[in-house]
């Protein structure tokens, strides 16, 4: 907080109420900071306005879990933009989707390719063969169904611990169309089908 606290000491009275008057604007952390900035300044608070002031920051961290929870939609589209100087991606909901609906590994190539360097992306990609390989294996020992829950905890991998560390989880991006890749892998995955019941 300390960071935080130099900013608000810059701050007029105005701005630092701000803070507290626009829960879905500002972190915990900044509003927290801005109080105690108001208190340093010598605003007394009232116990009805600290009542209101702390449910205001609990909203703020509710908003900021739900941003950061993997399993909420919303959080996959909080980058999406439309300027034109945007990376073009294909978005963690297209690669979580292709990673449930085919495997892994497409869910891989996906995110591969929105990485520029050429080592990061063959380590995705090896992730992407390698967890694939070991569920084929996994699931000819165990009901079918839990393919779905492996490819979805393969998927969840891809969009969080590779998105964020090779891409940046706060890296604003336009999204990307998922077609060329979903017909690819409709093709591709109809052959494999037809392979194994005529194999």
């Amino acid at each position: 907080m300390p960071g935080f606290q130099e900013l608000m000491n810059t701050m007029s009275e105005s701005e630092l109420l701000d803070y507290l008057d626009n829960s879905t604007k500002y972190t915990p952390e900044a509003m927290t900071a801005a109080v105690n900035e108001l208190k340093r300044r010598g605003r007394k608070f009232t116990d009805e306005e600290l009542i209101v002031v702390k449910k205001r920051i609990q909203t703020s961290e509710e908003i900021e879990k739900e941003e950061d929870d993997p399993w909420n939609r919303t959080s996959w589209k909080k980058n999406v933009v439309t300027d034109n100087n945007a990376s073009l991606l294909y978005s963690p909901g297209a690669i979580q989707g292709f990673s449930i609906i085919f495997s892994v590994f497409f869910g891989a190539f996906l995110l591969s390719s929105n990485i520029k360097d050429r080592k990061k992306r063959l380590i995705v990609i090896g992730f992407g063969i390698i967890y694939t390989a070991i569920t084929i294996t996994i699931v000819k020992f165990i009901p079918g169904y839990y393919l779905l829950l492996l490819n979805t905890a393969g998927g969840l991998g891809l969009t969080t611990t590779f998105w964020d560390k090779y891409i940046g989880k706060e890296t604003k991006y336009r999204t990307r169309s998922i077609w060329k890749p979903l017909i690819i892998s409709i093709f591709i995955s109809a052959i494999l089908v037809i392979t194994l019941l005529h194999g």
